[in-house]
């Protein structure tokens, strides 16, 4: 956890609107309607992801003790994804399919039965593993109306933005250059500086390329 581990660099955002919670009751309704739920392999899903609490990414049962230390709000977002190693599941189809082909006395099977097999066998190692817990520290500033998602990964960004508008009903802009400049130029305007041609630019060391007797 980056936060707490002061390891991890942070994706600000600026709220849309107020800058803080419309209530405190809302917020926990709206922690609670998107946190974390069980992964449900049958389903054919091996992920989850969802709210948790900031401290204890293993509990999900938000109260304002837990969320709300003014003026920050604080909360996580957590990521559980089943895995099953390649090696695991290749000896685990290859014994299946043996058993299987031992007791109907054949000696080949068809790809598609094979691939049949394979699915039904990983999924029930999926339902013995353990997920692997990933969680991401949210630190809302409702005096400021910023927000830091504690990770930089663009794939955990959009799922914590697109969680943070449709389960608390909050909007955010990122702040970063488009971010800053949609929030201050119209579409039309924006479209302007879609077109500029990119830039480098560098500092002028005023003392490059003078050797010793040359004028200075």
């Amino acid at each position: 956890m980056g936060f707490v581990a002061n390891t991890c660099s942070y994706t600000p955002y600026q709220v849309a609107g107020d800058k803080g919670p419309a209530n405190r009751e809302g917020l926990l309704k709206g922690l609670t309607r998107g946190r974390l739920t069980p992964i449900d392999v049958d389903l054919g899903h091996d992920n989850s992801t969802g709210f948790a609490v900031f401290d204890d990414p293993l509990d999900t049962e938000f109260t304002e003790e837990k969320v709300f230390f003014d003026p920050l709000v604080l909360f996580c977002l957590r990521i559980d994804k089943l895995t099953v190693p390649p090696s695991t599941l290749r000896l685990h189809v290859r014994s299946r399919v043996n058993a299987v082909l031992t007791a109907t006395g054949r000696a080949r099977m068809p790809r598609t039965e094979r691939d049949e097999i394979a699915e039904q066998v990983r999924g029930e190692l999926l339902r013995r593993a353990l997920p692997t817990i990933s969680a991401y520290e949210v630190v809302w500033d409702t005096s400021t109306g910023r927000v830091r998602l504690y990770s930089s990964s663009q794939t955990v960004n959009e799922d914590f933005a697109t969680r943070f508008r449709d389960d608390i009903g909050v909007g955010l802009t990122p702040m970063n250059t488009v971010g800053i400049l949609e929030t201050h130029f119209k579409p039309d305007d924006m479209e302007k500086v879609y077109r500029l041609v990119p830039s480098t630019f560098v500092a002028v060391n005023p003392g490059a390329g003078l050797h010793e007797g040359d004028d200075q």
